[in-house]
């Protein structure tokens, strides 16, 4: 740990923070509790209050200070919905401005650093501010591709298209996000595509790092394959974005019935896609598991051999580092988040070029390790290899340590 006269007083924003809860709220909160050893943390939050103060009462948070600003809590869905919740979530970050203005004014802020949620589409207004800024990691736009539009329904694909033109333009010309993205000293890109995109629409530099990492590593061993089931583990919500149907239509392709595929959540496409099992003979080769806790995905990965990821959009799924964290080799299509973390070491890429393609593909690979199971014990080697990459450790930690050093000094160079 650093000693007492180099750790700097850090304004953090993340909207959402928890303890007790996965995807974003996992993000707050594993920098929280690792980068709180080096700095001392005054941390801007709209959820969980009651979390936060759950356990705050059981245990100790030294070197942070937690300040809330309400959020509303909207539930529901369509148009009308996401206005109102655009409408509340702008509110919540001028309220947050205003907090951290009255923050600087009181005591000795060294830097500004915005954590989450990951969407450029909000780009907060703490760049207002007068003190070096950091932003991200960031996620850029992550568009479902063409040549998988095929896997979605009319309206889907009328949305994907909708979504596509909007949030590129959005990237590109809208006014507050140019201007955060300029006055940014320094930014985490939280994929390799939207790494890509900073340099060509602002041509600024970013740093790679997805938005999460591992915290505990519980396969200290490589997972063996011998020659019996297959256990494959698919994990999500089951809708058309996470695109499950693909990997079904694959295993209809198998000639070898020697697999089981594990599912875990529940989805509007629950019904329909296990009336296509029923009607192409996987009834017995799908054990679907339903909305479960945490405790129990883990009893599942450590008899799970291959880990399957068939979403058409993401940022960096936590379920990515959940695998690795068993040492569980994941396939994935080649995209999205999934490019940057997973390589031919630690697992398997399947690119996209058309959807009769990633089908066969996604089938040829399961059939491949039926064939020869010790693929899986060299990719699970590469995992826990690749692993050290990902951890939240002292490395992790030296990499933000390092930005800030040269967010400081990028904000003394553009103001002198």
């Amino acid at each position: 740990m650093q000693n007492d006269k180099q750790m700097k007083t850090i304004l953090l924003l993340t909207y959402q923070i928890s303890p007790y809860k996965g995807s974003e709220s996992s993000v707050g909160w594993n920098y929280v509790v690792n980068m709180s050893r080096d700095n001392r943390l005054v941390v801007i939050y709209g959820f969980d209050k009651i979390d936060i103060q759950h356990y705050l009462s059981l245990n100790s948070l030294p070197n942070v200070l937690f300040v809330h600003i309400e959020s509303a809590s909207l539930i529901g869905h369509g148009l009308i919905h996401d206005i109102n919740y655009n409408f509340n979530y702008r509110k919540w970050h001028k309220k947050a401005y205003k907090k951290g203005k009255e923050i600087i004014s009181n005591e000795k802020i060294d830097l500004i650093h915005y954590l989450n949620p990951i969407g450029f589409k909000e780009p907060s207004f703490m760049w207002k501010l007068d003190k070096p800024y950091i932003w991200g990691p960031m996620q850029g736009v992550e568009n479902r591709p063409f040549k998988l539009y095929k896997a979605l329904s009319i309206k889907e694909k009328i949305n994907a298209l909708g979504r596509r033109i909007v949030h590129n333009g959005m990237l590109r010309l809208m006014f507050r996000v140019k201007i955060a993205v300029r006055k940014a000293d320094v930014i985490f890109a939280a994929t390799p595509n939207t790494q890509k995109q900073l340099e060509s629409i602002y041509n600024k530099t970013s740093i790679y790092l997805p938005e999460n990492g591992i915290l505990n590593f519980e396969g200290k061993e490589p997972v063996i394959y011998n020659d019996g089931i297959l256990n494959l583990i698919w994990v999500g919500r089951i809708d058309e974005r996470k695109a499950l149907g693909i990997l079904l239509e694959s295993l209809t392709k198998l000639k070898s019935k020697s697999f089981c595929l594990n599912v875990v959540g529940s989805g509007p496409k629950l019904e329909i896609l296990n009336r296509f099992a029923k009607i192409n003979g996987l009834v017995d080769k799908i054990v679907w598991h339903g909305q479960i806790d945490r405790a129990q995905v883990q009893q599942i990965f450590k008899r799970s051999h291959l880990h399957i990821i068939t979403s058409l959009g993401e940022g960096n799924p936590t379920i990515i580092w959940e695998a690795m964290a068993n040492a569980i080799p994941t396939m994935s299509l080649d995209h999205c988040g999934m490019s940057g973390v997973i390589c031919d070491k630690c697992g398997i890429k399947i690119p996209i070029r058309s959807f009769s393609q990633v089908v066969d593909d996604i089938a040829i690979h399961i059939s491949n390790i039926i064939e020869d199971p010790k693929i899986i014990q060299k990719l699970s080697k590469g995992v826990i290899e690749c692993s050290e990459k990902y951890m939240w450790n002292e490395k992790r930690i030296q990499i933000f340590n390092e930005a800030y050093e040269n967010a400081i000094l990028n904000y003394k160079n553009r103001n002198s």
